[in-house]
């Protein structure tokens, strides 16, 4: 489908996947079959596309150049299109993606939930994965993203870690998180600087956290980790301003230590230190 005619532009972080193989590894990660409704976040030039499109599924694109986009529906509404194959269940759409409400998008097409897929260009990695599937969590019933390697690892990292931060708690308690594959830039055109990885994304099928608790839990996290060289003791003080006695009942209650730093507290910490706070009325 590439047109060698067409230039990547810097400004929208162009990094085509070229290898094939990696698109069926994705495809095969998100198990997509003709009950499902994907949305693809930057669809560039259709190699993860056609894939997801020969699973059956029902597909909604989201592509910001609008050069791509008529590529795109060129392809699907030609040689797809004939005998009706992809007509009616294949939609691209110009817009950017980094605005859009995947709730009003599926609510819109009376879809519950989507299949999430995307090759996401590395600088919006973090505000599309918590715009996307912190946000609209419910609206998820899977997803496989290709993301900088280095933001992949530091998701998947453990309690301890160097890496482990924001990001690595919130999607930890919302998802089921394994690594499908590392891809080499060489995969891409044209070449990154730098290593991709591809990690899929489960909800978690007892829920970590309830719907009322995601929010506070978010705030916490973020509030901790954006002092993280400080004591927990001294950012709570910053951000919930409360007594000292009522503040070491706090961490009494949730069991932290607050003389420790939030790179080592667990998951299951941060949610009891959330809980005590909400119970202190903070």
């Amino acid at each position: 489908m590439q047109d060698g005619r067409f230039r990547p532009k810097k400004r929208f972080g162009q990094n085509f996947l070229q290898d094939r193989g990696i698109a069926a590894r994705i495809v095969e990660a998100a198990r997509i079959g003709p009950g499902d409704t994907v949305v693809e976040l930057g669809p560039g030039h259709g190699v993860l596309t056609k894939l997801i499109v020969g699973t059956g599924a029902r597909l909604v694109a989201l592509e910001l150049d609008r050069g791509l986009v008529d590529e795109l529906n060129a392809e699907f509404d030609g040689r797809l299109g004939a005998g009706g194959d992809a007509r009616g269940r294949v939609e691209v759409i110009s817009v950017d993606f980094t605005k859009v409400s995947l709730g009003e998008l599926l609510g819109q097409r009376g879809i519950e939930r989507c299949v999430l897929i995307g090759n996401i260009p590395y600088h919006l990695t973090r505000n599309v994965l918590f715009d996307f599937l912190v946000a609209e969590t419910g609206r998820i019933a899977r997803s496989v993203v290709m993301m900088q390697r280095e933001v992949g690892e530091r998701i998947a990292s453990p309690p301890g870690s160097r890496v482990y931060g924001i990001t690595s708690v919130v999607l930890q308690s919302l998802y089921d998180i394994r690594v499908v594959t590392k891809v080499a830039p060489g995969s891409f055109h044209p070449r990154p600087r730098v290593a991709s990885i591809v990690l899929s994304f489960h909800p978690l099928q007892t829920p970590f956290l309830g719907p009322d608790e995601v929010v506070p839990f978010v705030s916490l996290v973020k509030n901790l980790f954006q002092q993280r060289r400080k004591t927990i003791h001294n950012t709570l003080r910053a951000f919930y301003p409360m007594p000292e006695d009522a503040l070491l009942r706090v961490a009494e209650a949730a069991g932290v230590d607050l003389q420790s730093r939030p790179e080592v507290l667990s998951r299951e910490q941060f949610r009891a230190l959330s809980r005590a706070l909400l119970a202190a009325g903070v």
